[in-house]
């Protein structure tokens, strides 16, 4: 994940994601900044391959994505510190037949909440810009028609370890993941999850100091 701040109220932002035979994500996107980076408004595109019930993992169906959120950093001055992000997300996915790709796409909605909580456990005292935190992320997505919903409800929890030098962010830590695949049906998933996130200043002015923080998207 990066972001590059261009000016005093604007960053361009791009990440990719890739899970092993699930999925593999590029999304770019444009964001605007309040004043103290209290809220940030994001909007952009994701191209997104997925793997089907019929392709033995390999990562064969589209699906074209268009977003928009809105993150609000509630202010703090000490060492835990909370954030709140509503994101819609607009999704068309292509169709399937029982052994193959369809010529259609399905068109659906999502709507994500999520809340995270940062503890700052360390800083370094010869470099304020050396960070270790740990990170609470939970988010709720829901699904809604026209199209096919599939899952239509989904809850993810990351534990999370960061350690930040510099522009960069290193996260690992643990995931889980509830799927409500029908009313009566809850599928479990758990895996371990790395992320790399740097943040670039393009601006003349440099004073500001820059953060997005690997939740923030």
């Amino acid at each position: 994940m990066t972001s590059i701040r261009v000016s005093e109220r604007f960053s361009i932002y791009n990440d990719f994601h890739y899970g092993r035979y699930l999925f593999v994500a590029y999304r770019p996107a444009l964001s605007y900044h309040s004043k103290n980076d209290k809220f940030i408004t994001t909007g952009g595109y994701a191209n997104i391959k997925l793997s089907a019930p019929f392709s033995e993992g390999k990562l064969i169906r589209p699906e074209h994505r268009s977003w928009l959120q809105l993150v609000y950093r509630v202010p703090s001055t000490r060492r835990l510190t909370t954030s709140f992000r509503f994101k819609y997300e607009t999704r068309f996915i292509r169709d399937l037949n029982s052994e193959s790709l369809a010529a259609t796409y399905s068109y659906n909605h999502r709507w994500r909440f999520n809340n995270s909580l940062r503890y700052n456990i360390h800083n370094s005292k010869n470099n304020s810009t050396r960070q270790v935190n740990t990170v609470l992320i939970n988010e709720s997505l829901f699904t809604t028609g026209p199209g096919p919903n599939g899952v239509f409800f989904e809850h993810r929890t990351n534990l999370m370890g960061e350690y930040r030098n510099g522009n960069f962010v290193y996260s690992a830590g643990y995931m889980f993941r509830f799927l409500g695949i029908n009313p009566s049906l809850v599928r479990i998933n758990h895996t371990f999850v790395f992320w790399i996130t740097m943040n670039l200043n393009f601006k003349k002015n440099k004073e500001t100091n820059f953060i997005e923080n690997p939740e923030d998207h």
